[in-house]
């Protein structure tokens, strides 16, 4: 009989009182029953730390370089098989994410399932899909895999290292582009979480665009490309997205 594969969700936190306990609930409310829950906390000051204690959850509390740091510290104290990482202000979509993720792997013999993220506004109401069955040379224009949607096998981890600190909001471009074409990929057609719009990520667009033309020139693109690349998704961004946002278009 084939050994039950363990999950640990890593939760990385700073100052997030008021979001932690629905993320929380919502892996303590998985269908999955083998699953082991780290919150990383970069030393909060607003209760953060009592909340995760009251709630029976195993904390780490120390100042740290960062988001990918605590990322990398969570990947370092876990124990399970497969890892996942979801933000303290994000939470799952429904109680068979987990289920589903680890059924997907031991389908595929997967080294990495990931699916699609539902950003949501500060009501919880939807805005805008992430996410798509993808190749490396789609990714090296655009990173088109929310992180919280992937689950990872340690096994790459231990074979092609962590987050590199180095970026601070696209270390996720770079660990895809990294390992995307020499790990075993699946996807599932379906939203695995809920994304609180005006993280890092969302709130530096342009920051997170250079560092992942940063990326993409670390793992073969051309300047030239690279930059344009990098000029149009700005561009995009910027003049299309964002007003169709603000007009009230919501992405499917």
């Amino acid at each position: 009989m084939a050994k039950k594969i363990k999950v640990t969700v890593v939760t990385p936190v700073l100052n997030g009182a008021k979001t932690i306990e629905r993320c929380i609930r919502s892996v303590q409310n998985q269908s999955y029953v083998d699953i082991e829950h780290i919150v990383i906390d970069g030393d909060s000051t607003d209760g953060t730390q009592c909340i995760v204690n009251k709630m029976g959850v195993r904390l780490i509390s120390e100042l740290d370089a960062g988001i990918y740091d605590a990322f990398n510290k969570g990947i370092a104290a876990a124990s399970g098989d497969v890892i996942h990482i979801l933000n303290a202000d994000d939470y799952y979509h429904n109680t068979k994410v987990i289920d589903d993720s680890v059924k997907a792997i031991e389908k595929y013999d997967a080294d990495i399932c990931h699916g699609l993220v539902e950003q949501v506004d500060s009501e919880g109401n939807f805005v805008w899909q992430v996410g798509i069955d993808t190749e490396k040379k789609h990714l090296m224009k655009k990173m088109k895999v929310a992180h919280p949607s992937m689950f990872v096998r340690r096994s790459v981890y231990e074979k092609f290292g962590n987050y590199s600190v180095g970026f601070k909001i696209a270390a996720d471009h770079e660990f895809v582009l990294r390992v995307w074409d020499k790990v075993k990929v699946t996807y599932i057609d379906k939203p695995f979480c809920k994304m609180s719009i005006g993280g890092v990520s969302t709130s530096n667009v342009e920051k997170s665009y250079r560092e992942s033309a940063a990326a993409r020139l670390m793992h073969g693109g051309g300047l030239i490309t690279t930059v344009l690349n990098y000029l149009w998704q700005v561009y995009k961004h910027k003049y299309l997205v964002e007003p169709m946002r603000k007009m009230g278009y919501r992405r499917k």
